[in-house]
């Protein structure tokens, strides 16, 4: 049944994912305007007016596993009368693991709830790089940058440090060399908000945005 308004929870890891707003116990619904996770989840659900989110960090969760978290967060957001919710992490290189471990954790109970759960691979950095348009536009490019057409091949940043989705993005914000420090979630918000065509993220992300793309339009977007 659709909604006239309704509160998705999204779970995610840090400001990257879910913005930089307040501590989950201050915070109130609020529109999906920032951080990667909530407009990419709005732009997947076509842009919702009634759409608002309630973000927290999964390490702030109930749970010494991640099926545990992802438990508990769904069970929390059912009892907070939120409509659905979203739980995203990094693969960190261990995508087959963590789609399983997520996986299961949605799975255990509460089986009619609204939930979705992702595994960016290698990073979230990877799904922003798939759209050169929206890159060239956030990061206001002169020129179209020229970044791998395959995102998810690269190396994970705990794996490789030097040369990964976060170091490839910060190379074509032009902020590489020895003192490259990594761009700020405002400019990954407005990666984000400017990547209109999801055809080209699951084309270029095929492993891990694809699939994300499938459970959000499978369990979320139908709520409204």
């Amino acid at each position: 049944m659709k909604c006239a308004k309704a509160v998705i929870e999204i779970v995610g890891e840090g400001r990257t994912e879910l913005g930089r707003g307040k501590s989950p116990d201050e915070q109130k619904p609020t529109r999906p305007n920032q951080g990667v996770l909530p407009i990419l989840v709005h732009t997947l659900c076509g842009k919702p007016n009634a759409m608002l989110v309630k973000c927290r960090k999964h390490s702030s969760l109930q749970g010494k596993t991640r099926a545990q978290k992802v438990q508990f967060a769904k069970r929390q957001a059912m009892y907070n009368g939120s409509a659905g919710m979203v739980f995203v992490v990094d693969s960190d290189g261990d995508l087959k693991g963590r789609i399983r471990e997520l996986t299961d954790g949605r799975n255990r109970e509460h089986q009619q709830y609204p939930a979705a759960v992702g595994v960016a691979h290698p990073c979230i950095e990877a799904w922003l790089l798939a759209d050169t348009d929206a890159v060239q536009q956030g990061l206001s490019l002169l020129n179209m940058p020229a970044v791998c057409s395959e995102p998810e091949k690269l190396p994970a940043p705990c794996r490789n440090r030097n040369m990964n989705p976060k170091t490839v993005l910060c190379d074509v914000a032009g902020k590489s060399g020895a003192s490259r420090q990594e761009i700020s979630a405002q400019e990954k918000d407005h990666i984000a908000t400017a990547m209109n065509d999801m055809a080209i993220v699951r084309e270029r992300c095929p492993l891990s945005f694809a699939p994300f793309a499938d459970e959000v339009e499978k369990h979320i977007s139908p709520l409204f």
